[in-house]
């Protein structure tokens, strides 16, 4: 058994590299009985055919899971013959290519992909109509058209080809939150044969571990456990001891202009929205997360949104 001193709560996040056929919800409930704690919730859900970086919180870090960065990096691997229901090898064949692909024209077609895009995601996903999630209305027999669905606006950074040999092409692709790499399958007429996330909200796969790892008798579940202000790629700022109660208990406190030197930089669209800060003890231990906006002419306001 692993061991995991129940005295000390765990707190922070953990990176599994999930296996195949497992969906994200299930790596989830099987961390509940290893850590031996309910206080359990993913980043970004993975589908069950694909592996690779799934980050879950722990203890009081599932309050962050939506301060992480939202970016992503994928590897797949697309077969060119022909696009499925589901646009990877779970589902059932419909069109087979006719031309054979080359590698020049599957070069453009990836490149027209780059950028800010207008995405139409795949018939079986959690994308909703009227309520109800689109893979749910699938299963019961409704006859949804592409074309009748709206698409999202969704961010690809880059895509490179890694390999091609057809009908199969290898790919990496690093694109922002709501990115389908089926549809980028189905897209180039295609579907997936296999799905691996490399990254994922500024975790890394060399940061992961199999659920046969946590395990391990002779593993220290706390040293797995990653410190929450580390991945959180927000401004932080320490705070006196008591400042530190005032947050801690709901209470704003204020900032002078002069001491947001060190990160005013950070600090993007400070006047136009919300920007957070990770607000610290004296000891650098992360005590919360603050709202933090202009009060007056010379200060700011710093106003507890999550504290630990």
């Amino acid at each position: 058994m692993a061991k995991n001193d129940s005295e000390h709560e765990l707190n922070g996040f953990l990176i599994i590299d999930k296996p195949v056929d497992w969906t994200s919800h299930d790596v989830v409930a099987k961390l509940r009985g290893i850590l031996r704690t309910k206080k359990v919730g993913h980043a970004g859900t993975l589908d069950p055919f694909a592996t690779g970086v799934l980050p879950v919180a722990v203890g009081s870090a599932t309050r962050l899971i939506r301060f992480l960065a939202k970016t992503k990096c994928y590897l797949a691997e697309i077969d060119l013959r022909n696009t499925t229901d589901t646009d990877d090898l779970t589902g059932e064949f419909l069109n087979k290519t006719e031309i054979e692909l080359t590698k020049e024209d599957l070069l453009e077609k990836l490149k027209a992909m780059e950028g800010e895009i207008d995405q139409i995601p795949p018939l079986y996903s959690a994308k909703k109509i009227d309520g109800k999630k689109l893979y749910q209305l699938m299963r019961e027999g409704y006859e949804i058209d592409l074309a009748d669905l709206k698409p999202c606006r969704v961010r690809i950074n880059s895509i490179d080809l890694i390999d091609f040999d057809y009908p199969f092409a290898k790919i990496e692709m690093n694109c922002g939150e709501g990115t389908y790499v089926r549809s980028v399958a189905r897209d180039v007429g295609g579907h997936l044969t296999s799905l691996r996330r490399l990254e994922s909200n500024n975790f890394k796969l060399d940061s992961a571990y199999s659920l046969e790892d946590l395990q391990a008798d002779d593993i220290d579940l706390h040293n797995t456990i990653l410190n929450p202000v580390d991945y959180l790629d927000l401004p932080e700022y320490l705070f006196d001891n008591k400042d530190v109660i005032a947050l801690q208990q709901g209470q704003k406190v204020t900032i002078e202009q002069q001491d947001l030197s060190q990160f005013r930089d950070k600090l993007i669209n400070l006047e136009q929205g919300e920007q957070y800060l990770k607000c610290l003890d004296s000891s650098k231990e992360l005590i919360g997360l603050a709202n933090i906006a202009k009060e007056n002419g010379k200060d700011f306001a710093v106003q507890p949104k999550v504290i630990l």
